[in-house]
């Protein structure tokens, strides 16, 4: 990678995926609603909250590793 924008944008995309199968199947269960293209939400009842939370963590940790890996190649940002 060649430039900070695309450790951003990857970073982006990593939230948002995080969000949408992570954080959006919680908040929708709260309220008895169900995603449509959420695929955590399609799982039976003990897997989807797994699922979900792995997600979160993952999303979580790859957050992490990309924010370390910007600071690595360009320490000046």
């Amino acid at each position: 990678m060649n430039s900070p924008k695309s450790y951003d944008g990857l970073s982006a995309v990593v939230f948002l995926v995080g969000l949408h199968e992570g954080v959006m199947p919680f908040v929708a269960k709260l309220w008895d609603g169900k995603p449509k293209l959420s695929l955590p939400t399609r799982l039976p009842s003990p897997a989807w909250w797994l699922v979900s939370a792995s997600v979160i963590v993952v999303g979580f940790l790859l957050l992490w590793w990309i924010d370390s890996a910007k600071k690595r190649r360009f320490p000046d940002t």
